[in-house]
This record gives structure tokens, sequence and C-alpha cells, in this order.
């Protein structure tokens, strides 16, 4: 659960909701019980859902030439849990709110760790036009659904490959997911 966040080279899973999205790593970072990773991320095919642009476009500077966007994520597992925190249209600042947060946490169900319940908070700023984040929020819902359902679907895929496998035959090159691995091997309890 904590990779599917972590990498978006998955993206191409969301085309239907999303469009196709490049995503650049800019930089990743680690310490013995965290993990990090900032991206840009770019449109290069395909339109967005109302959903995510009711969360994203209704943040943009109206008037804002395309190419001036700078949409940034940063994805963070301070174990056991994880963060996503989107900003748009702008460079990267401590002080200015993301436009949108997903705080996730995953509880293990079986002492074999083949089910989980997953508890989350999601937080969209309030765009400047009041009461419109009332009126299309059941699309912001939408969105979300679908994309956790798209995600849970990978996961599974994932996990009927690691069964047929026998073990993960994955050999992982991307240094954030490696990095990542590393806080789950070492603050990672087997269930007794």
């Amino acid at each position: 659960m904590h990779e599917n966040l972590f990498d978006l080279n998955h993206q191409f899973m969301h085309r239907n909701q999303m469009g196709s999205i490049r995503a650049n790593c800019l930089v990743r970072q680690n310490g013995e019980h965290w993990a990090q990773v900032e991206y840009s991320f770019s449109r290069t095919a395909g339109k967005q859902s109302i959903g995510e642009s009711v969360i994203v476009d209704l943040m943009r500077k109206r008037g804002a030439p395309k190419k001036d966007f700078s949409d940034h994520m940063r994805i963070r597992t301070d174990y056991p849990s994880q963060s996503l925190r989107v900003w748009v249209g702008r460079d990267i600042e401590e002080t200015t709110d993301p436009v949108l947060e997903v705080w996730l946490c995953y509880t293990p169900l079986d002492a074999a760790q083949r089910t989980n319940r997953t508890f989350g908070y999601l937080s969209v700023k309030k765009p400047g036009i009041p009461g419109i984040i009332h009126a299309v929020w059941p699309f912001v819902v939408w969105f979300t659904e679908n994309i956790f359902r798209e995600d849970k679907d990978i996961v599974e895929h994932e996990q009927r490959a690691h069964d047929a496998q026998g073990t993960d035959w994955n050999n992982e090159i991307f240094p954030a997911l490696r990095d990542l691995r590393g806080v789950l091997a070492r603050c990672g309890k087997p269930m007794e």
C-alpha cells in the first residue's frame, strides 16, 4: 500500500480519471522511520475529470498561462502513516497551504497481513467562491473514490503476481522506492 502511493510511475493506471500525467521526481529524502519524495507533474494527453478540475483548477490563478503552472506533489511515509500534499500553479513554499491533502494509515486485519483496513482523511482547500465547495463536493467524492478503487485493483493485481511467483521478483530500481522499502523493512513488525 505504501509503495502504491509513493510511486507516481503507476499513474497510467488512472488515465481514465486524469488523462495521461508525466511525473518528474524532484527530490527524495529519508531517515530511519520516514521517507519522502517530491514530484512535479503535468498532463501530457487526455482531459481531467470534473472532480480533479474542482480540486485543482479552481485554485489556479485566473488568467495564468498554462506554461506557468508548476504543480507539485509531496508524498511522505512517517511509518506507519502516509501523507500526500498537492500545490498547484506555484513553486512550493512551506507557508502556502496545499490545495489537497490526504492522510492514510493501513491496519492489517490478519496475521498474514494479506488484507488491511485503510483509514484516511481528505482535505480540499476551499475555493474563493462562497458555497461552491458544497455544490461540487459530490464530484470530488466521485473522483477520489474512483482513484482509490483503481488503487485497490492495482494492489490486488500486484499481490496475485507475488502469490503466483511465491516471492517478490521486483528488482526495484527507482531510488525513492528503494528508500521507502528500507523504511518498511526497518519499521515493519510481523504480526504474531
